[in-house]
This record gives structure tokens, C-alpha cells and sequence, in this order.
């Protein structure tokens, strides 16, 4: 019999892997894009900083002139899922890389924010995965038959 009760329910597991591509997106996002959670170029880096930030890292020269907030790379390697039940999933940042991240958000390079976790890229990859979910639990809950109980 089916258990319509289900269809809104979703698995640890699948909270767990939202988590991981959601931070790789978040990455994508900010490395490769250059782009804050509210999709806008990032506020340039001040002069002083860019034109010591070659010589900051590994004696490199090659880091252009786009502000990615990739250095090293540890400050966006650290993003990762902390967390997951079958109701949620908790990303972010530890340690002195999650106070990059607040500091980065105070000169006007936010990643995240409270009132803006993810950017519209990212919420829609969030929306449209949760909606296949429920497709398939709407499949797997409706494909056995449905009975109702009416009086005693």
C-alpha cells in the first residue's frame, strides 16, 4: 500500500552528495568565475595587495589580475560538507579559513551570506535536484496501490 506520507522524505545520502556539489559549485563559482554569491564581479583587490600578492605565494608570477580569492587555494579547498541527517545538509569553512571567508565578505567579497547562502546559479541546481527527488518518490509511492479508509 502506498504511504503517501514518504513522498516529501529524502535520504541521508542524498543531502550528503548535494552538500559536495554544492560546494564544488561554490568553488566553480568564485575560482573560475570570479563572481560573489550575488553574481557580481568581486571588488577589486586594493593596489598595495595586488601588487604584492605574486610574491605572497610560492615566488609566483602568473596570478593575473582577476580577483578569484585564490592564493593557495587552502581558503576555498577548506569548503566541504560538515554535515548531514535526512533533513539537512551543513557547509562551510573551519578554522582560519572560514575567518578568510568573513573578512573577505567585510571588503566586499562575499561568497556567502545569512541572507544569501548561494547564488541563484547554485539555489537552482539545489531546487531542481530536490524536485527529482521528489519525482521519484512520487513514482515509487504512487506506482502501489492507494487506499482510503472512510468511517470506522
Amino acid at each position: 500500500m502506498a504511504n503517501l506520507g514518504k513522498i516529501p522524505e529524502f535520504k541521508r545520502n542524498f543531502w550528503k552528495a548535494i552538500g559536495d556539489e554544492v560546494a564544488d559549485r561554490i568553488r566553480v563559482h568564485t575560482t573560475k568565475g570570479g563572481k560573489d554569491v550575488f553574481n557580481k564581479n568581486f571588488k577589486q583587490y586594493s593596489t598595495g595587495y595586488a601588487e604584492r600578492k605574486p610574491k605572497l605565494f610560492r615566488g609566483g608570477t602568473n596570478f593575473g589580475s582577476k580577483v578569484n580569492l585564490q592564493l593557495s587555494g587552502d581558503m576555498m579547498g577548506n569548503l566541504q560538507t560538515r554535515g548531514f541527517t535526512n533533513e539537512s545538509v551543513v557547509i562551510g569553512w573551519s578554522g582560519a579559513e572560514a575567518k578568510k571567508i568573513g573578512w573577505n565578505s567585510e571588503m566586499g567579497r562575499s561568497v556567502t551570506t545569512r541572507s544569501k547562502p548561494v547564488s541563484s546559479g547554485v539555489l537552482r541546481f539545489i531546487l531542481k535536484e530536490i524536485d527529482r527527488q521528489l519525482e521519484k518518490n512520487i513514482k515509487k509511492q504512487t506506482s502501489k496501490p492507494i487506499n482510503y479508509t472512510i468511517g470506522k
